[in-house]
């Protein structure tokens, strides 16, 4: 059988801190900032952090410790993505043949997420990317009104030339961090963005309480920081709201995402602390979501704008993406070159949340084909390629549509950003809470605690994590389909090109069926070649 010491070197984070940046890097994306407070504003205000917090404690601790003990646990054995991973927790009590499909399943729902969901998001990364250099280039400033900031954002989805670029630069950067690996790549890019979001951030925070009514005396942001969190207790009647605050909790940590949470344990030490660990990159994306993202999209809105942003959202169901892609930068333009200035902090922003997120995605998939034995270097240029091949239907679609008045569609991107990037996360973490739970998993409570500078309650363990949450799961699986109302979504293109949206949708489908497949042979293949004599 083989023993770690015959597995060879393994790389792992050069410093404590780089570990903590990139976890957290890992959680703080888009969603923090434009996602959550889009709920807080439909789902009660104030009253929304109700199920929020409920769901933080009995979902988003309990799955995102499992996750870093399963990241750890298969590490010491150089499995470094979650198909690898699940057959060394489960072959000791399933056996090798299951062990071995059990992880053919975790391979395959890796590789179709980790594919279609960078492919959409590195687009949106790109879009900010744009906004960031239309702020660094002062060209900002000729966007005076919402009407020239909309036509822009439709030419950036309508029109290759628009889109491209900025996309293209945006996937180039995120090669070149992966490229020269953990701590030469990824956590030196972590050391300088991370500190940079979070200065941008509370930079933005110190002008919405200090600068409140740079337009009109009116239009104070302090009146759209109190109509946020003002509580709507009315709202928790609902039990939308309930499931809300869980998937919202589940997608700001990045749980089930392709195992980018597992791939980066999987270079912690074997006696380093994860469960102290786990709870600080936590709570380091619950500062930037609740205290920066619950007060920045709102404040600088009614700033700038008064109540049009607040009715865009609560009345015409807009999200705060859609604000700042579409109307914010009216607001920064027509303030010359301080809005500039304040632009660039506001896109970089994004851009840096948006790119510490795609980097962890891009990683794992680069685990995927250094198992298969290809050089890193090579492994990123093959996922850059994958992400712009299978993102490329999003401009292609764009393009075809932008000539008609109810043009450019985005049916693509939202039928993968429902199946991909959100469906198939949840039913990845409850595959996980199932297969490595305690029931199945008995060393797991004792792998989470090793090392531990505190220790995880075995009631979390035990009955949170293994009873509580996979109910939780089950329920956002049910209410998924019901709330993204997904026959809107494929019937979104009009005639005469009514036939496109369920074409791309049917098109997204495939590709997510076909990368699973793929996903499963390969994994079942690296298996037996290089995992199947370890001895876990």
């Amino acid at each position: 059988m083989t023993s770690q010491e015959t597995l060879g070197p393994r790389e792992t984070w050069a410093t404590k801190m780089g570990l903590i940046l990139a976890m957290a890097g890992n959680a703080i994306g888009l969603g923090n900032f434009l996602r959550f407070p889009g709920k807080v504003a439909v789902y009660g205000g104030g009253a929304y952090l109700i199920p929020y917090f409920i769901a933080l404690f009995l979902l988003g601790f309990p799955i995102m410790w499992l996750e870093w003990a399963i990241g750890r646990y298969g590490g010491q054995y150089r499995a470094h993505w979650l198909g690898p991973m699940m057959y060394l927790i489960t072959k000791k009590r399933f056996g090798h043949s299951t062990a071995k499909i059990i992880a053919g399943i975790f391979g395959g729902l890796t590789l179709s997420i980790a594919v279609l969901l960078n492919a959409y998001y590195t687009n949106l990364i790109g879009w900010t990317a744009f906004w960031a250099g239309m702020s660094i280039s002062g060209k900002i400033v000729e966007v005076t009104s919402v009407d020239i900031s909309v036509g822009y954002l439709l030419k950036i989805i309508g029109d290759p030339l628009y889109n491209i670029l900025p996309w293209a630069f945006s996937l180039i950067m995120i090669g070149i961090i992966v490229a020269p690996g953990v701590s030469k790549g990824l956590e030196r890019a972590v050391k300088i963005m991370m500190p940079l979001l979070f200065l941008f951030a509370i930079g933005l925070l110190v002008m919405t309480f200090t600068w409140r009514t740079p337009v009109k005396p009116e239009w104070d942001s302090l009146k759209g920081f109190y109509w946020l969190w003002t509580p709507r207790f009315e709202k928790l009647a609902d039990p939308a709201t309930w499931l809300e605050g869980a998937g919202q909790i589940f997608f700001s940590l990045s749980l089930g995402i392709a195992g980018i949470i597992p791939t980066y344990a999987s270079y912690v030490r074997r006696e380093d602390d994860i469960a102290l660990s786990a709870l600080t990159t936590a709570s380091l994306n619950e500062f930037a979501e609740v205290i920066c993202g619950g007060t920045l999209a709102f404040g600088i809105g009614y700033a700038f704008g008064g109540e049009l942003p607040i009715g865009m959202v609560y009345i015409k169901g807009k999200s705060p993406f859609f604000l700042s892609m579409a109307v914010y930068p009216a607001f920064y333009g027509q303030l010359g070159v301080l809005g500039a200035f304040l632009g660039t902090l506001w896109y970089l922003l994004f851009w840096f949340a948006g790119v510490t997120s795609a980097i962890a995605i891009t990683n794992a998939m680069v685990e995927w084909f250094q198992d298969l034995g290809l050089k890193r270097t090579t492994g990123t240029a093959i996922s850059i390629f994958l992400m712009f091949l299978f993102g490329l239907p999003i401009t292609i679609e764009g393009a075809i549509t932008s000539a008609y008045n109810w043009g450019p569609s985005t049916t693509y991107l939202d039928f993968t950003d429902f199946w991909a990037g959100s469906f198939l996360l949840v039913v990845l973490a409850l595959l996980e809470t199932i297969f490595a739970g305690s029931f199945l998993w008995k060393e797991g409570y004792e792998e989470v605690n090793r090392g531990g500078l505190i220790k995880v309650p075995k009631f979390v363990w035990n009955v949170v994590l293994s009873i509580i949450a996979p109910i939780y799961l089950l329920a956002m699986i049910v209410w998924l389909p019901m709330s993204t109302r997904i026959g809107e979504i494929i019937f979104k293109t009009k005639p005469p090109l009514e036939w496109l949206g369920p074409t791309l949708a049917t098109l997204s489908s495939v590709f997510t069926l076909v990368l699973f497949i793929v996903g499963f042979i390969v994994t079942t293949k690296v298996i037996e070649e290089k995992f199947s004599k370890v001895n876990p």
